[in-house]
């Protein structure tokens, strides 16, 4: 409700009493070319524990993304986290980057990862660049082999391509599930219904789905952290039915307690047995439903349908604009194998969206092939 998001906001914007800066944690002044005319921007690096502002920022952007800020940090506990502020001639932040570092294992390098990031104005490629730039500048301190980035912006985008083609980044538009973040999602954008203009909005056999659930007598709660260990039962028989990894046990139970208010466990249960369940993240202006998954034995009590309706009523209710379902792959034509996926989510009215995929650059080749090929020997064994 609005006093847990005002909450949330809170949680998000106040700044720490006191805390150090860590290892990087210098600031840098540079002149950048603005509609013909020079300013002077400055870069900030920030530690997790001084990631107020850009929490803050982050929150309030049009396009914003969870994993852009401290809070994706804390629950990627075993990677190290460095914000990148830049901020124009007054002061105030233009742009900002939340970047994740990997260490290679028995390797003096790694490479630096802004999942979903940066966020910056669209088309201001002048903070893109001061971003980017910043962004090489702390993996070459590292000793990093190279940098990589994801934004949320649309694969039509062809000007931010030339731009990051033009800064050295290679861009890899796979469709599949290879990326570190799914390419292809759909979004539902919630503005504008109510709870029953947006039931009636979904295809006639889910909303028939939603009722026979109703009339099956399941029921949809949320779920706490003690929830887990049923939850997880569920996600490993749902990762073999399907074909996926699913991700320790304890790494479900550290996304809830991580996030905070920010998370939700969804649980759909019949006869008090739980049968289905989701996990959903949600910040500023969106919500993305993360992780789902069910008990065979009651797919005819369509829980995930009731699930589905539940969640996006909340998002609904919260003041959310968007509920983004995430991932599918290859695109929305029938000859796609994979297209069903797609139809179960367009049957909630959502729209299919492809992002520009992951750009790469590479700093030092030499590293690079030396890390590419360790890896193939080790998949090997």
């Amino acid at each position: 409700g609005d006093g847990e998001r005002a909450g949330l906001v809170r949680q998000l914007t106040q700044r720490p009493a006191c805390g150090k800066m860590g290892e990087i944690s210098d600031t840098d002044t540079r002149s950048r070319r603005c509609g013909g005319r020079k300013e002077r921007t400055m870069i900030e690096y920030v530690t997790i524990d001084q990631a107020a502002e850009l929490d803050a920022f982050v929150l309030r952007q049009p396009n914003c993304h969870f994993m852009q800020t401290s809070a994706w940090g804390r629950v990627k506990e075993g990677w190290g986290w460095t914000g990148i502020l830049c901020r124009d001639e007054k002061g105030e932040i233009i742009g900002s980057m939340a970047i994740l570092e990997h260490r290679i294992r028995h390797m003096h390098t790694g490479f630096l990862y802004a999942p979903r990031g940066p966020i910056f104005r669209d088309g201001d490629y002048a903070t893109l660049e001061a971003l980017v730039d910043a962004m090489r500048a702390l993996a070459e301190k590292r000793g990093d082999y190279m940098i990589r980035i994801d934004p949320m912006l649309e694969e039509t985008d062809t000007a931010f391509l030339d731009e990051v083609r033009r800064l050295g980044f290679t861009v890899n538009q796979a469709s599949d599930f290879s990326l570190f973040q799914p390419r292809m999602c759909y979004v539902l954008d919630l503005q504008g219904f109510t709870p029953e203009s947006l039931l009636a909005y979904y295809n006639k056999t889910k909303r028939y789905d939603i009722r026979r659930a109703e009339r099956n007598g399941v029921t949809v709660r949320l779920g706490d952290v003690s929830d887990i260990p049923v939850f997880y039962r569920m996600m490993l028989a749902t990762a073999a039915k399907n074909g996926f990894t699913a991700r320790p046990q304890q790494y479900y139970a550290h996304f809830l307690e991580a996030l905070g208010p920010m998370a939700k466990l969804y649980l759909a249960e019949k006869d008090g047995v739980i049968i289905a369940a989701s996990i959903t993240a949600e910040l500023g202006n969106r919500v993305w439903h993360m992780y789902a998954c069910s008990d065979r034995a009651y797919q005819a009590d369509f829980p995930n349908e009731l699930i589905q309706w539940q969640m996006q009523r909340d998002a609904l209710e919260g003041g959310y604009r968007y509920f983004d379902f995430r991932g599918v792959e290859g695109y929305p034509v029938p000859e796609n194998p994979y297209y069903g996926l797609h139809h179960y989510k367009q049957g909630f009215g959502a729209q299919f969206h492809a992002y520009v995929g992951q750009c790469d650059r590479v700093l030092h080749p030499m590293r690079a092939k030396l890390v590419h090929t360790l890896q193939k020997i080790f998949v090997r064994e």
